[in-house]
């Protein structure tokens, strides 16, 4: 089994979101493969309060199952949260970490998953280890790459060095 842990989603508002991380966990959660405090904090660039991300996710599953369990999906929704780290905050990734920092919420082991454009992807690594989300010293800590985007890692020397100066270990998993 799993630790109870918090996947982080940046680029949640994204097409893989959309089309498959939302509806692959929520097919986990149907299957009763993840833990019973999991939770999933999706980030977007983009202001959405809980009750529209809720039925942006509701929309992703209709598309995608186009009928589900009900009782899944209050047990999945619950799980899900939302939190826009927006581009022209000086103080995003700050409050990024105090939110959650809140362990009566949020599971500590964290795993953050990086949707995003390749130009995002370093700086989002150095941010995320300047508030300290990186620091094993209590909890693990994991860093998740988009698969294309890894293969652009290996013959970018300059991403390698940044994220070994950042990561502690990196390993590619094909």
């Amino acid at each position: 089994m799993i630790d109870n842990s918090t996947l982080v989603l940046f680029g949640a508002r994204g097409n893989l979101a959309k089309v498959k991380l939302i509806p692959g966990l929520f097919h986990l959660d149907q299957a009763g493969k993840l833990p019973k405090n999991m939770k999933i904090l999706s980030v977007g660039r983009q202001e959405v309060d809980e009750s529209e991300w809720h039925s942006n996710i509701k929309k992703m599953l209709v598309e995608k199952f186009n009928s589900y369990d009900e009782n899944v999906y209050e047990r999945f929704i619950k799980r899900n949260l939302y939190h826009a780290n927006l581009p022209d905050d000086p103080e995003a990734f700050i409050k990024f970490a105090k939110r959650l920092g809140d362990k009566d919420v949020f599971p500590q082991n964290l795993a953050f998953f990086l949707s995003v454009r390749p130009s995002d992807f370093a700086l989002i690594v150095k941010q995320l280890s300047e508030v300290d989300l990186l620091d094993e010293s209590e909890f693990w800590r994991r860093v998740l790459i988009e698969k294309p985007l890894v293969h652009a890692l290996k013959v970018r020397s300059n991403f390698k060095i940044l994220l070994k100066s950042i990561l502690r270990k990196i390993k590619y998993i094909e």
